[in-house]
């Protein structure tokens, strides 16, 4: 694949409320900061030209150090986010080159994606409109009225959604700007809209960073990735 065709918006402008730190993506997770084991995975993917990372406030100057530090023949840049996740994807969507027809977009807390996912959901977007990357759900799914079960889940159609996720960028363009409730990722904005989106393989490695006790599980994969010698997070 040699065609460069996709812009990768990396969100990190979270205040990281649950996990007790206001500066989650910059935690270090086997000697480095979360956002930089992302930013290596959207560098190795073949089909991304260029990336942006929003911030916030709290991060950015910190998160302009760390690109600095960087020298790579593909341009990164940031901008300041929002409130909620849209407007942060909104300010992201303005950063990008005008003539871009793909967006991935990606949680700078999830360092365990691979160039492979980013590549195989940008590639299906293109063609079908948007793709995002997601899992067989294994846990027992219980529906809850307060703390009373009123049923359990079938599983078997249900699955976790993860990022990457990819869009054409006129398909994600419209939805974001007009949209008026909060969504926790892209594709659920699409739902809202009708539009379709496909399913492509994740992996249950492919964790994001929530809580303090999640950063512990991805130093340890992150390390055995090291150990195994594929920390080129290619495959």
């Amino acid at each position: 694949m040699s065609e460069r065709f996709a812009s990768a918006v990396i969100v990190a402008a979270g205040r990281g409320e649950r996990f007790g730190n206001s500066g989650k993506v910059l935690s270090l997770a086997a000697g480095r900061p979360l956002l930089d084991w992302s930013l290596d995975v959207m560098l190795a993917a073949q089909t991304v030209q260029e990336i942006v990372v929003v911030c916030g406030e709290h991060t950015r100057d910190a998160i302009d150090r760390l690109i600095d530090d960087r020298h790579t023949g593909i341009p990164i840049r940031t901008c300041l986010g929002g409130e909620q996740r849209q407007d942060s994807v909104r300010a992201g969507l303005a950063c990008l080159d005008a003539a871009v027809e793909v967006v991935i977009i990606h949680d700078a807390a999830r360092p365990l994606a691979t160039a492979g996912m980013v590549d195989d959901v940008a590639v299906v977007a293109r063609g079908h409109g948007a793709a995002i990357t997601a899992v067989p759900v294994t846990d027992t799914i219980k529906e809850v009225d307060v703390d009373r079960i009123v049923r359990t889940v079938p599983r078997e159609r249900l699955r976790a959604a993860q990022t990457p996720q990819a869009f054409r960028l006129d398909v994600l363009g419209p939805v974001v700007a007009g949209a008026r409730t909060a969504f926790t990722d892209e594709a659920g904005a699409l739902e809202e809209a009708g539009i379709p989106v496909l399913i492509r393989p994740g992996s249950h490695a492919n964790m994001k960073v929530t809580v303090p006790e999640d950063l512990l599980l991805v130093e340890a994969l992150l390390a055995r990735r090291q150990d195994e010698g594929v920390a080129d997070v290619s495959s």
